[in-house]
Order: C-alpha cells, then sequence, then structure tokens
C-alpha cells in the first residue's frame, strides 16, 4: 500500500493576471501519487492547467491533507491557510464590507 502524501500544486500559474481564470490559485491535493492528485484536483476544480509543484515534508510551513482531501492556499504573512475548494462553474463567495 502507497503512502499518503500531500502535494502542492498551481492551477494556472503561467498566465499573466489578465487572463487567470477563477479556478487560479495555490492547492493541497492528498493523493497517493502525482498522478492522482492532479486528476483530484481536476474534478474538483473543473477546468485549468495543473501542474505539481513539490511534495510537501512533515513540519514544514505546508499542512498535512487526509487522503483525497484537498484545499486551496491562502498565505496570511506566515504560513498558509486552507480554504474551501469552489469548482469554476459555481458562484463565487464574495464578502463585501
Amino acid at each position: 500500500m502507497k503512502p499518503i502524501n500531500t502535494y502542492v500544486c498551481l492551477v494556472d500559474n503561467y498566465r499573466r493576471p489578465s487572463r487567470q481564470r477563477n479556478t487560479h490559485g495555490r492547492y493541497y491535493v492528498g493523493a497517493k501519487t502525482e498522478k492522482e492528485a492532479k486528476k483530484l484536483l481536476q474534478i474538483a476544480i473543473g477546468f485549468g492547467s495543473i501542474q505539481v509543484y513539490y511534495k510537501t515534508k512533515p513540519g514544514g510551513i505546508d499542512p498535512i491533507m487526509g487522503y483525497k482531501e484537498i484545499a486551496k492556499a491562502a498565505w496570511n504573512g506566515k504560513t498558509f491557510d486552507k480554504s474551501p475548494v469552489v469548482h469554476a462553474t459555481q458562484k463565487q463567495i464574495t464578502t463585501e464590507v
């Protein structure tokens, strides 16, 4: 049985800011292989160009994810926080003050 790893994936990272889609960003994916991580993320977000950036190591600034768990990363200044993943065809939740 293969161990479960946390992969950091970048979506639409190569596109210039004016052409980035609503799925653009950094994601954490819990999977057994890189190929499985890309497949799980593609299903979760709908579309976008996915690149597996690296596999996280325990004790680093990246969180450890469970199997088939996906979260979008948000930088808070010191570490990355996890936020829910939204499919590309869903309406984006915005909070205006």
